[in-house]
Order: C-alpha cells, then structure tokens, then sequence
C-alpha cells in the first residue's frame, strides 16, 4: 500500500511541475479540459421523473448503459485532449504519426467539435421527446455542459484563427523575401553585361 501512495505521490509532483511550467493560457485550458471531463461524464445529464408506483432515474454519461455508445466517443476524445495538452510523450507520437505542428490548435478545435457534436445530438434527442412525455427532462448539468463546450470551441477558434494569421504573415514574409532576393541567372547576366558596356564606351574614341 506504501508503495502505490509512493507512486501516486511521485506521479502527482510530476504532474504539477509539468503544469507549472506551462504558460498561462495552457494552464488555463488544461483546467477547462480538466472540468469539462469531469461535468461532462460524472453527473448525470437526463432525469426522468417517477409515475405513481415507480421510482425515478438519472442518466450520465458515465458507463450508462443509455449512452454506453456516447460515452465511448466522449471518452476517447476527452482522453485524448488530456494527453494532447499535457503528455508530451504522447503528443510527440501524434507529432511523428501524422505530421503535426506541436503547437496545432486545429487538433483542440477539431476534437471539442466531435464532443459537442455528440452531446447535442443527445440534447436534441431528448427535447424532441421532451415534446411527447413531460416525464423526461435535462437536469442542470446538462445546461452547463452546453455552456461549458460551447465556450472551448470559441476559445479554441480563436486560437485557430491567431495561428492562422500569424503562419499567414510568415509566409508573406519569406515570400517577400524569396522574391527581393536575385536569381543566379539574373546576377551571372548582370555580371555578364557590365564589362560588355565598358568595353564599347573604349572603342567609341577610336571609331570617331
């Protein structure tokens, strides 16, 4: 018992000496992700109220045998956000595997994308029976999940957008530079075409 407290221990300061080193805004969104994952899958997002003679029921996405299928494709996403945003040897294995930026923040949008587009799907589902029997409602949880992803996918396109711009500049950049720079064709004429000049203006006294 002593030896996994140890571990856990010595994981934990890992972790936090990580995490103290990574900017502000990386902090920050490596604390959204962390609350995202936990009011997203632990408490429960559909109530169902109770007739005369039943009990009631709560549904979360957490090993919900509902939303077993959800919870999978919201589990691996988040899980891989995680790993994007702290594991470093992860991130290079994504890096190596599909040629990516370190620094991408497409790979953050594009995952927030698929959860939200997941857990709508099932908000939509359960307004369209909401429609039909009054004994199905969202809980609170759910609203602020809503909230919670929506605000990560601005975030996230934000930092898309700021990345877009500035990898657009460098390009002008080195373009303006490619472009203010001689060819060695051009500069062996130039260089041909000098001596050429000097050497008529010699023999225009001769030929007078």
């Amino acid at each position: 018992m002593k030896d996994i407290l140890q571990k856990l221990q010595k994981f934990f300061k890992k972790l936090w000496k990580r995490f103290s080193n990574y900017n502000n805004s990386k902090k920050w969104f490596v604390l959204y992700l962390v609350v995202l994952t936990l009011v997203l899958l632990f408490p429960p997002i559909v109530r169902i109220d109770a007739m005369s003679g039943s009990s009631g029921a709560s549904y979360a996405l957490f090993f919900s045998t509902v939303y077993w299928r959800s919870f999978i494709v919201v589990g691996i996403g988040l899980l891989f956000l995680l790993l994007w945003n702290i594991s470093m040897k992860f991130k290079g294995l994504v890096v190596h595997l599909f040629a990516l930026r370190e620094d991408e923040p497409l790979v953050d949008f594009a995952f927030l994308w698929v959860i939200a587009s997941v857990f709508m799907g099932i908000v939509d589902t359960i307004g369209v029976a909401g429609n039909v029997s009054n004994r199905i409602n969202l809980t609170g949880w759910a609203v602020i999940s809503q909230v919670l992803l929506l605000v990560g996918l601005m975030w996230s396109f934000i930092s898309l957008w700021i990345s877009a711009k500035k990898t657009s500049r460098k390009t002008k950049i080195l373009n303006m530079v490619e472009e203010a720079a001689p060819s060695p064709s051009r500069g062996t004429e130039i260089s041909a075409n000098k001596p050429q000049k000097k050497l008529n203006h010699l023999f225009d006294e001769l030929e007078e």
